[in-house]
């Protein structure tokens, strides 16, 4: 049985477009490859495992990665939660290859500890998450009709950190939220989050 279907498997990844799942209609789509630099050389993606889970996740990419024999290599850095801030040989690499694969870094409770987590939306400018929720043809839910973005910030609110001591023992924090200076920025680098939207949130 496995030797009748791998030529059926090859023809299907050798197409250069091909319906995955016909019966959720969800049209065809192309098989893509991430492309070698100009000189044809591998592209290096920067990898920080981090903590928890964090590097069992990477760790399944990294295979998935090596069985497709992508044009890739990693360069590891061990960062953990516990860490004062993120070295200057992480970012440098980050800004240098333009691509990270990060695991979650823990955050450290009290102690007036700044999150790792944090510090990078900050210094690689990662203000907002975007998450696109939607019904996908031919799979019932709950709700129909569900077409949303959601923005999260990333950087200000309760990220922003900015917090003192009032009197001892008092301490007070402040949740920074510029909405419309978010959508701004939103709006100027990810227009494709707005599009078809008659009604922002």
């Amino acid at each position: 049985m496995a030797r009748r279907a791998l030529p059926i498997v090859k023809q299907l990844v050798g197409r250069s477009s091909f319906d995955p799942h016909p019966l959720l209609g969800l049209g065809s789509r192309s098989v893509t490859y991430m492309p070698r630099p100009g000189d044809g050389s591998p592209r290096a993606v920067t990898l920080i495992p981090g903590d928890g889970i964090g590097p069992l996740v990477t760790g399944a990419v990294e295979q998935v990665m090596e069985a497709m024999h992508a044009p890739v290599y990693f360069e590891k850095y061990e960062i953990h939660g516990d860490m004062k801030t993120v070295p200057p040989e992480v970012m440098e690499s980050i800004h240098k290859n333009k691509v990270c694969l990060k695991g979650g870094l823990s955050t450290p409770v009290g102690g007036g500890v700044n999150s790792l987590n944090v510090q990078l939306r900050k210094e690689l400018d990662l203000y907002a998450s975007l998450v696109n929720c939607c019904n996908l043809p031919g799979l019932p839910t709950r709700h129909n009709d569900v077409d949303i973005v959601v923005v999260r910030e990333n950087t200000e609110g309760e990220y922003a950190g900015l917090e003192h001591e009032v009197v001892p023992g008092v301490v007070e924090s402040l949740k920074i939220n510029p909405q419309k200076y978010i959508r701004k920025r939103v709006l100027e680098r990810r227009p494709e989050a707005y599009r078809e939207y008659t009604r922002v949130t």
